[in-house]
């Protein structure tokens, strides 16, 4: 089963390295079905913010993708993109303030753009955990605001 995980984790790999920043980063699964909401980021803070997410790969999967960096410029709202509705997390850096509570540490890279599967054997350096918060969404349309 690890190898499948390995394999698949492969080609998100590939998929973020041939293709540019921003489109690399939207998720695979087409169409905003009834399974689907569509994630947006305000940003109130004075600086540009970068933002990273964790969703299912699919509706109905059981493995989590964790993909950044989205940049929203400071005073402006952007679409992230659509996403499988339920359990998702978010992180957010401007400057030197960051947003999310920790419910969860995910591992991040910098500089980005980057997409990975979130496997449970994943190793990361302690400099690239991120606190992540939690959300359960069940709405068609989900916006996370960023206030300094």
């Amino acid at each position: 089963m690890k190898s499948v995980g390995v394999w698949m984790a492969a080609l998100i790999v590939a998929g973020v390295a041939a293709s540019d920043g921003a489109s690399a980063l939207e998720p695979e699964s087409a169409g905003a079905g009834e399974s689907m909401f569509a994630f947006s980021v305000c940003n109130r803070a004075p600086r540009e913010a970068s933002v990273a997410i964790s969703s299912r790969l699919a509706p109905g999967s059981k493995d989590f993708v964790v993909s950044g960096w989205w940049r929203v410029a400071a005073g402006s709202c952007r679409k992230i993109g659509t996403y499988p509705r339920g359990h998702f997390y978010m992180h957010a850096t401007a400057g030197g303030t960051r947003w999310g509570k920790g419910d969860v540490n995910l591992c991040v890279e910098s500089p980005g753009p980057f997409k990975r599967i979130n496997l449970t054997n994943y190793r990361c350096n302690a400099d690239l955990l991120r606190k992540f918060s939690h959300q359960n969404i069940h709405t068609a349309s989900w916006q996370w605001t960023l206030t300094p």
